[in-house]
């Protein structure tokens, strides 16, 4: 009836057109071809294309107009930018007419509405630059109270996927009470209360963020796109975020900009802050490129199981969400391997029998932790030559150090994450992957150092982005990013010759986020429900089963001597001496320790201070690409200076149960010990 009223109403007025323009717009975004917009028009349902183009632009405008007021208000905010790149592809390339990439940037302002008042205090930020000077490499080292809360962290995910994942555990009785014991070795450090987070899109802006040039344009568009003048915007502190390119561009331009005129010109306003998401996609290039490893040599190694699970995906063009299942998989896997060596069983299956206690959960969880996540029984591994079940050790600690990150960003909890990048300073060197490395010691010594408690609370509120308000539905604020570029290239994308930078910054960025509430709110009031969004995990119970059985018929877990994984001779190119084979399994956090003892840390220190004399240092470290020939296995994860997986399709960017859901169910094994 209301249909029918709409249409004999806006057909004999135009200016009646509430209900035909909310379902004009409707229809384009959703992705209605034109010829059946302008039928429906013709025919009284909807508005025409060119006044649904009109209506674009007007709410991009009012976007815009709302993420300004929050840049100019009273509540400091957070100013995060990414990159966004899309290949326009000519079917028929002309002179005039050829494939192209669109570099553009993606901008968001996120409100900061818990930060301190005196976060702002550009003054006292800049009295506290340099003191970084004063760090030692007691700074970096985690401690005693690190390593418990870690160990605890461990047990408790341990336990939370032996729940989750043990054939027949869903008939266990008292299954809630072992849920809550393993709830409870979950640490909380200093976790922010739910709250739904006011952020609201900028849009898109035609620079290239890629370069110094390029954040130094892009600082410039935000200022001016405040409205404000350059010295109301660069009085006070403002708070930028990005991905490690970002920050390590903005600084290297406020080191060439030391001397300028000004506090606008030499930066100094600028509080840069690296964004977590772009730490988990480094982590799991790293946990890659530790552990893929040979499927010839290697029983234990992520390639064969791959292989064993027919992951079809390519090992030179790997995806996030591919790279972290996997990962999670064979922790999970290990885990019930463990459960049935523990049980004297064979057979996967023969874990449905099993009816424990939440005491016997406990007990299994945190002697799994003791025995397959510790360092030192590795070393006793190796010391007998046992690499496959030293490798298979040091995957499950790392792995679970993984997930205890990704626990910790669920639930907003900057103190554990923190924690975290202790562990991953000397984990990424030790796996040569130096950028993600000397982030981590930045972040370690600046909240040390550098930051008063007003500015240091407000970057940890930075980073987090909660859409819904809800408990353990926190996700990393350039994540938000990333979906918004998702959404803006993907999804609401003009068709055909649309698809120009302009029409994008005019009417299809900054609003992306009011198309998605039109879309589900026109669902809604049509009788579709909403359902919940979060996806289900597709049933893995058969590709567990089958790498516990193949590892137990491996005996990956039970030390037998004489089970070295060795790499080809040498032959140095010049003394032309051929060094023996080496064992390709090795712990990347001693190594790692041992090259920031040896001088990197030094290093990290002297060239990063600022020094009041001469200001920021204009020498840079070098990081040469360090030898790490046990590493290479044909696998684009063989790269030192570049990640090589991709993080922007759907399910890399999705956070439903892989990203949140299951991160307390994704974790493995015990820390490294400081003797």
């Amino acid at each position: 009836l209301v249909f029918v009223i709409s249409m004999m109403a806006f057909t004999r007025n135009t200016a009646t057109n509430l209900f035909p323009m909310i379902l004009g717009l409707f229809l384009e975004i959703g992705g209605t071809g034109s010829r059946v917009i302008t039928t429906l028009s013709n025919a009284g349902v909807c508005i025409s294309i060119s006044t649904i183009e009109r209506l674009k632009k007007i709410l991009s405008d009012d976007a815009k107009s709302y993420a300004i007021e929050l840049m100019r208000g009273p509540t400091l905010s957070l100013s995060i930018f990414d990159n966004i790149n899309i290949f326009l592809r000519k079917s028929q390339q002309r002179l005039f007419n050829k494939n192209n990439m669109i570099h553009a940037t993606n901008a968001a302002i996120i409100a900061l509405p818990d930060a301190p008042p005196g976060a702002e205090n550009l003054e006292e930020k800049l009295k506290r630059r340099g003191l970084r000077a004063n760090a030692s490499g007691e700074d970096i080292k985690p401690t005693e109270d690190d390593d418990d809360k870690i160990y605890s962290s461990f047990e408790g995910l341990v336990a939370h996927m032996v729940i989750a994942y043990c054939p027949g555990s869903d008939k266990w009785e008292d299954r809630e009470e072992m849920v809550k014991n393993a709830d409870a070795k979950m640490p909380k450090d200093r976790p922010l209360p739910p709250k739904k987070t006011d952020a609201r899109p900028l849009g898109v802006f035609d620079v290239d963020e890629g370069s110094k040039v390029g954040i130094i344009t892009m600082l410039k568009k935000l200022q001016e796109t405040s409205g404000l003048s350059e010295e109301e915007w660069s009085n006070k502190v403002r708070i930028v975020g990005g991905d490690w390119l970002t920050t390590s561009n903005l600084r290297s331009a406020r080191r060439d900009r030391n001397t300028d005129v000004n506090s606008m010109e030499r930066l100094e306003y600028v509080e840069d802050i690296s964004q977590l998401f772009h730490f988990a996609l480094n982590a799991s290039h790293m946990l890659m490129r530790l552990h893929f490893g040979n499927a010839a040599l290697d029983p234990g190694s992520l390639a064969k199981q791959k292989g064993l699970l027919n992951r079809t995906w390519d090992a030179s063009k790997p995806n996030y969400a591919d790279a972290k299942a996997l990962i999670r998989h064979s922790l999970i896997a290990r885990i019930l391997y463990s459960l049935m060596l523990d049980q004297k069983m064979r057979r996967c299956s023969e874990l449905a029998k099993w009816n424990p206690t939440p005491g016997d959960v406990s007990k299994f969880a945190e002697n799994f932790v003791e025995k397959y996540a510790n360092s030192t029984r590795a070393k006793d591994a190796k010391a007998v030559k046992d690499d496959h079940l030293a490798h298979s050790i040091y995957f499950i600690r790392d792995a679970l150090m993984f997930c205890e990150f990704e626990h910790a960003v669920s639930h907003a909890d900057a103190g554990r994450v923190l924690r975290i990048l202790k562990y991953w300073s000397f984990s990424f060197r030790g796996a040569g992957l130096h950028n993600y490395a000397r982030e981590c010691l930045e972040l370690i010594l600046r909240w040390k150092y550098e930051l008063d408690d007003a500015l240091r609370k407000a970057l940890e509120q930075s980073w987090f982005v909660n859409r819904w308000g809800l408990p353990g539905r926190w996700i990393a604020a350039d994540l938000y990013v990333e979906q918004l570029n998702f959404w803006v290239k993907r999804v609401f994308i003009a068709k055909g010759s649309g698809v120009t930078v302009v029409y994008i910054i005019e009417k299809g960025s900054a609003c992306v986020e009011i198309f998605r509430d039109i879309s589900h709110k026109v669902e809604r009031t049509f009788g579709h429900t909403d359902r919940s969004r979060r996806h289900k995990e597709v049933s893995t119970e058969q590709d567990l089963r089958l790498l516990a059985e193949e590892m137990m018929s491996a005996h990956l877990h039970e030390q037998t001597s004489d089970r070295e994984i060795l790499s080809a001779a040498k032959v140095n190119k010049n003394s032309k001496v051929t060094s023996p084979p080496q064992s390709m399994i090795f712990d990347s956090f001693d190594v790692g320790a041992k090259l920031l003892n040896g001088g990197k840390f030094t290093e990290f220190v002297r060239t990063t201070a600022w020094d009041p004399a001469i200001g920021y240092p204009i020498e840079t470290a070098i990081n040469a690409a360090q030898d790490h020939d046990v590493l290479i296995n044909g696998s684009a994860f063989d790269a030192q200076d570049r990640n090589p997986i991709a993080g922007d399709e759907f399910n890399d960017l999705d956070d439903g149960d892989d990203l949140q859901a299951t991160a307390a169910l994704s974790g493995l094994g015990r820390p490294w010990r400081w003797g």
